[in-house]
């Protein structure tokens, strides 16, 4: 079976006291994984090695079965990385001239999608109009919709996404989940992070809860819940007693 994400024997170490270590993980197209835990569980930390960010100390990281870290240029390209963090702009480009950048990279790596279109369609879907405004300037929110679109335009069958409801009002939320379970759709696998318990219920088949590095549950969600009730359950259950 070909698996768009496998995780073999990961090792991260991140300081003297801090190693995150994942034994397996395998997604499939359509999959959507929610990855959960407290603050410092490493949920960071494996978001940004199955990004290509942070390069594991042990173990491997496969995209559409090729070692991320052997081919990383067109291994990434098939990578949709939605961060949490204004810091990846180029502030001074306006969000015309960061796609068109973004664009020409994703077509130099090899990407095939019509990105123009997409780009159009999805600033269609979430409402964004500002398009000539220099990145620095917009708001929380509308930065977070040139981030959902720069890490869609180019159809990537891994999409990553750390805390998707940040910063967004409740009509862009909306249409954000509604572009992210499309891609889940047209058969990409979803990797989100979240302290969302409540969204994580609603949106994700699978639930994978990190504390101190280690793995406390994956399972299926709605396994977890008929066993729990809640996530949050879950998650007070487990985490309280570590």
């Amino acid at each position: 079976m070909k698996h768009l994400v496998r995780i073999d024997n990961l090792g991260v170490q991140r300081s003297s006291a801090f190693w995150l270590r994942i034994e397996s993980l395998k997604l499939s197209d359509g999959d959507i994984l929610c990855i959960t835990g407290a603050n410092g569980s490493g949920k960071t930390t494996l978001i940004e090695c199955l990004a290509g960010i942070l390069q594991p100390d042990t173990g491997s990281i496969a995209i559409e079965n090729r070692i991320l870290s052997n081919d990383l240029r067109a291994t990434k390209a098939r990578i949709g990385f939605i961060p949490d963090d204004e810091n990846w702009f180029i502030g001074e480009l306006c969000a015309t001239e960061y796609f068109e950048l973004l664009r020409r990279i994703y077509k130099e790596a090899g990407a095939n999608a019509d990105t123009s279109s997409n780009v159009d369609r999805f600033a269609s879907t979430l409402g964004f109009t500002s398009f000539r405004t220099p990145l620095r300037l917009l708001s929380h929110g509308n930065k977070k919709k040139v981030q959902l679109i720069a890490g869609l335009m180019h159809e990537p069958s891994v999409v990553i996404v750390d805390e998707l409801r940040n910063g967004l009002d409740p009509l862009a939320i909306l249409a954000a989940e509604e572009l992210i379970l499309q891609q889940a759709t047209r058969g990409a696998c979803i990797i989100a992070a979240t302290h969302d318990l409540w969204w994580a219920e609603r949106i994700a088949h699978n639930i994978m809860l990190l504390h101190n590095g280690i793995v406390l549950v994956h399972s299926d969600n709605p396994s977890l819940l008929k066993t729990y009730g809640s996530l949050e359950s879950m998650f007070k259950q487990k985490v309280g007693h570590t």
